[in-house]
């Protein structure tokens, strides 16, 4: 029975690391930090068509952070099967509020499917978990008028309008001294 219990014990302490590698990930994307986001995946992470390893994922990064003003990735319906001790696999939704200069601002559906795999880290021998990928698959994505535009909520006198977070930050602050705009 101790054996049973012990095992039940490490994966329930492994899904919830692979859980906070997946919330990372959107913290990674929210401060646009490239440097966190590569340090979610193995050495040699698949791609897909775009190749495999850190040159790729950087170069993935830049495309997609160097044209956002900001992101917001909520996660639900994360789950998680083992596959093997040092391997599971994932599915999870995602609600993303997004803006880029580009496109401006938009809303996506997005349902990733993970693979993740234990290692060590090189300095310590720590064991960790991280994506081996992860695979981006748009439900939808929606453009609407950028709530960047609104006025000062001054939360709490008011519950609609831009708040001081959002104001704090430097590319949001950029983007407001643009003024309006047809994104």
């Amino acid at each position: 029975m101790q054996d049973k219990d012990s095992d039940a014990v490490q994966k329930l302490v492994a899904k919830d690391q692979i859980r906070e590698l997946v919330h990372l990930y959107s913290q990674a994307i929210t401060s646009r930090d490239r440097d966190l986001m590569i340090s979610l995946y193995i050495k040699d992470a698949s791609f897909g068509s775009m190749g495999s390893g850190e040159e790729t994922l950087r170069s993935l990064m830049n495309e997609t952070m160097n044209d956002l003003e900001f992101a917001v990735i909520l996660i639900a319906n994360h789950s998680i099967s083992f596959e093997g001790p040092d391997l599971a696999s994932g599915e999870v939704w995602a609600r993303c509020y997004a803006q880029n200069r580009t496109e401006g601002y938009y809303e996506q559906l997005v349902k990733y499917v993970d693979k993740y795999q234990m290692t060590e880290l090189e300095d310590d021998g720590t064991q960790v978990w991280k994506f081996r990928s992860r695979r981006h698959l748009l439900w939808f994505g929606e453009g609407k008028e950028s709530p960047l535009k609104l006025p000062e909520a001054s939360w709490p006198k008011r519950n609609i309008g831009i708040g001081r977070l959002s104001l704090a930050d430097e590319a949001v602050q950029s983007f407001r001294k643009k003024g309006p705009s047809t994104n």
